[in-house]
This record gives C-alpha cells, structure tokens and sequence, in this order.
C-alpha cells in the first residue's frame, strides 16, 4: 500500500507526468500533500490570494490604468501579462461599477433619470394604456435600458476595435492587438464618469448641488488620456496622434451616445 501510495504521489494528478519537484515542469501544478485539505491551509490561501498576490497586482494595475495611458497595452502586446489583471477582467470590474451605481446617478443629473422620465409625454401616455403609475413605468424603463445598454456597450468595444484597425492599418496589428487598447481605455473611461458621479452624489450628500456643467469636464479629460495612450501603444508622431485622437474620439461619443438610444429604445419596446 506504501508503494502504491508513493507511485500516486510521483505522478501529476492533472497532467499524469513524472513528478520530480513541488511543481509539475510540465503543466506547473503544485504536488498535493494531505494537509492542502486542512481547513487551517485553505484558508490560510484564501487569506493570502487575497491580501498578497492579487492585491500588489490590482495596485500595480490601477495605478497604471489611471496614472500611465497606454502602459497597460503595452506591456500586455510585449508579453509582460502575468504582472497585471487581464484586460477582459479590468473591463468587467469597471463596466459593473458604472453600471451600478454611476450610470443611474449620471441620468439623474442630466435630467434624463427616472423622474426626468416619468414627466415625459410619451412615458405618460404609455403608462395610462398600461394603467400604472409613470413614475413605475419610468423606472421599469430605467432598469431594462440600463440592463440593454450594459450589453450594447460591450459590442461598442468591439466596433473600438475595428475603429483602430482603420485608423492604424499600416502597423500590421491584429484585430485583437487593438482590441485590447479599446478595453482599457473603455476601463478608463468607466473609471472617469463613476468618480464624476461619486463628486455629484458627495456633494449632494453634503447639502451641496454642483453644477450640471461639471460633467463636461469629462471630455477634456477623455481626449487628453485617449492622446497620450494612443502615443505611448502605436509610437507615431505628435501631429499623428493628435488628430487620430480626436476622430476616435468623436467616433467614441457618437458611438456611446447610439448605444444609450438603442438601449432606451429597447426597452421602451419591451417594458
């Protein structure tokens, strides 16, 4: 039974090679002893995976994303991924914190929030059909295009994607390449409008109303990061940059508003 049990523990019980260390040099697994199972080790690990490895990673990620344009996507295109959260997973973090909290609040202060809506004719005049409340219906319709537009702005990512194919076509970049910039700038761009909902909604809470306008700040904010990343990735001239810049830009904000129009249409559809 010994012997039995010491050839069991030679092999990898994942990929079933030779074992000949603590790892497998084939597929990198950790040996399994019997204390792995104790509940002191699991979460011991649990504890560690959280305040060590994936913290010093999420710092090194944040701190890039926001503070170093493009360094991001061009550490992933030169290899360097296992320092930094993948960008699908950065994306996701950010989209679901917009999504959230920030998205609702942003709608709220442009006046186009649930009671923006339920004052308007149509929302009205849709709720007296139904016979509830606008103000219920408005906020069905909050919901779903809020739902909708979560969705169609992860395919806006992808047409960013082919927006930059266009635009650099003569570097020879795969589709993919550039598909990784549009998902951290997206993150960024994430990132940006939920701190200016964060400002409104302090304020707020504080007996303070900031003035609408404040928001536009977001704008300068955007191109000026969206510059200096697409100089940092694609190393082309300053007056290059600049106007390749400010046409992804323009495409981005037409893009983002279509994506607002069709999530609201949506459901409008199917409230």
């Amino acid at each position: 039974m010994t012997t039995e049990a010491n050839q069991l523990t030679e092999r990898c019980p994942n990929c079933e090679s030779t074992l000949t260390g603590e790892y497998c040099q084939k597929c990198g697994q950790k040996k399994i002893h019997s204390h792995d199972f104790a509940v002191t080790h699991f979460f011991g690990h649990v504890v560690h995976e959280f305040t060590h490895l994936d913290s010093n990673k999420a710092q090194r990620t944040f701190t890039s994303l926001l503070f170093r344009p493009g360094l991001l996507t061009h550490e992933y295109w030169a290899g360097r991924k296992g320092r930094y959260i993948q960008p699908l997973r950065i994306y996701l973090t950010f989209s679901a914190l917009y999504f959230l909290f920030a998205w609702g609040a942003l709608s709220d202060i442009r006046g186009g929030g649930v009671q923006g809506l339920s004052q308007s004719p149509m929302v009205v005049r849709m709720a007296q059909q139904k016979g509830i409340a606008p103000s219920a219906l408005a906020e069905k319709v909050q919901q779903k295009a809020e739902k909708y537009s979560a969705g169609l702005r992860f395919g806006s990512v992808l047409i960013s994607g082919v927006f930059l194919s266009l635009l650099y076509f003569r570097r020879k970049k795969y589709y993919v390449e550039h598909l990784i910039f549009s998902l951290h700038f997206y993150s960024f761009d994430f990132f940006c409008k939920s701190v200016f909902a964060l400002l409104f909604i302090l304020a707020a809470a504080l007996g303070t109303k900031l003035p609408t306008q404040v928001l536009n700040l977001f704008y300068p904010t955007a191109l000026v990061y969206l510059i200096f990343a697409l100089r940092r990735v694609y190393k082309q001239s300053w007056p290059k940059t600049l106007l390749k810049s400010v046409i992804l830009f323009v495409c981005e904000t037409l893009l983002f508003i279509a994506v607002n129009m069709a999530g609201f249409i949506i459901a409008f559809n199917l409230v």
